[in-house]
């Protein structure tokens, strides 16, 4: 069974998670895995590759380093599955406090203007947009592809300083909501983050935070394990 992992930032967790995991031998003999990032998740957000009717042809610079089609030819490589970071990736919306010491999706206090469901979801599938058409390229060609769940806020994020943590968690679950809709309707499936790298109050793990201090949302590799461990469940279920 072979499995290609591609898609934004988020899949250096998983190449460092997936790395370990074969150093440690824990990844099964039948199994490969190859993780290979797409570009950044802003560069996700602008038209990045024509629709050649049977593959998705990269345009723009940044992701033609690293990867020219998807899928792959088959002259090339052949996977199994294809798994994409990048839909379920909430933190461009959180993260402005500009945008959230200024309006709120609750009953807007002194100074706050109010952002309706409607915007918001409208905000969500504009960012997305591009990313929903690859999805569909593939799946019309009959690529096995599923999505692979980023990681929820931190606590330590530097916005969670200035705005209230429970707009940053609404905005982030509305977010995965109407994106987890779409995906269902297009029968693509979600390697959801397991409930044990959650916080009680919903956020992730400190433990699973990025080794750079700085870094306020990426994981690190022992959350990439953890994922590689999932994907890897769910392709042998679903093969």
């Amino acid at each position: 069974m072979k499995i290609f992992v591609t898609g934004d930032s988020h899949t250096a967790a998983l190449k460092t998670g997936v790395d370990m995991l074969i150093s440690q031998g824990d990844v099964p003999q039948d199994c490969q895995i190859d993780v290979q990032q797409l570009g950044g998740g802003i560069s996700m957000t602008t038209p990045f590759f024509i629709d050649r009717g049977d593959f998705a042809e990269m345009i723009h610079e940044k992701h033609l380093r690293r990867i020219k089609r998807l899928p792959f030819a088959d002259e090339q490589q052949h996977y199994d599955y294809y798994g994409i970071c990048g839909p379920l990736h909430a933190t461009r919306i959180w993260r402005n406090k500009d945008y959230w010491q200024n309006y709120t999706p609750f009953t807007p206090e002194a100074g706050q203007a109010p952002v309706s469901a409607s915007l918001l979801r409208h905000v969500v599938v504009e960012e997305q947009h591009y990313t929903m058409q690859l999805l569909e390229l593939l799946k019309r060609v009959g690529v096995k592809v599923f999505v692979i769940e980023a990681p929820k806020p931190y606590k330590h994020h530097p916005v969670l300083e200035l705005v209230n943590q429970d707009i940053i968690a609404y905005v982030d679950e509305f977010y995965r909501k109407v994106m987890r809709e779409w995906l269902a309707s297009k029968d693509v499936p979600v390697i959801d983050v397991p409930g044990a790298c959650y916080d009680a109050d919903g956020f992730m793990h400190e433990a699973y935070r990025h080794d750079n201090p700085a870094d306020g949302y990426h994981a690190n590799k022992q959350f990439g394990a953890v994922m590689i461990g999932e994907i890897i469940g769910f392709a042998k279920s679903a093969s």
